[in-house]
């Protein structure tokens, strides 16, 4: 049985980007290195489908290719560290919910706990009110505890499932 998702959602207001306001946006040369940060990042989690880094490279290709919208690169963001992306918040323009939509928020395991997510979901959020969106989509796993937290910390909140 597959896990449930939740939809979720928050009206889009600048907020302090406060201290750790770091990240730049990707760059499409680094597919190799968004695959990595993903199979890392979901590795052994609630989101592991048990797929191999040649499914995590398909999966960056099809954000890139307009499976999850269009690609908002200037609303999307990465932190590197040293030789690898650390972190990742990566935005699309999901037309069936008619506001752009968090495809991926993503951090290395050895990473989190930093805070890195919440700056570059930050750094999303005020990149799109400065682009004129005013909602903010995601959809997360049920139970998947930590990414709960910290979209509600954000503001985050539960849309009906649609039936």
């Amino acid at each position: 049985m597959a896990p449930r998702r939740i939809p979720m959602a928050i009206r889009l207001t600048r907020l302090p980007a406060g201290e750790r306001a770091i990240g730049r946006n990707p760059r499409n040369d680094e597919k190799d290195d968004l695959a990595i940060l993903l199979y890392a990042a979901y590795r052994g989690t609630i989101d592991d489908e048990g797929g191999t880094f040649a499914d995590a490279r398909a999966e960056i290709d099809r954000l890139f290719d307009g499976a999850y919208g269009r690609f908002l690169g200037d609303c999307s963001f990465v932190i590197e560290e040293g030789e690898f992306l650390a972190s990742a918040s990566l935005v699309t323009w999901w037309a069936p919910h008619d506001a752009p939509l968090v495809a991926f928020t993503m951090t290395r395991p050895e990473a989190q706990g930093r805070g890195l997510a919440r700056s570059l979901l930050t750094k999303s959020m005020n990149a799109l009110c400065d682009a004129g969106y005013d909602r903010l989509t995601l959809i997360v796993t049920d139970g998947n505890a930590p990414a709960q937290r910290l979209y509600r910390s954000l503001g985050f909140r539960t849309l009906p499932s649609p039936e």
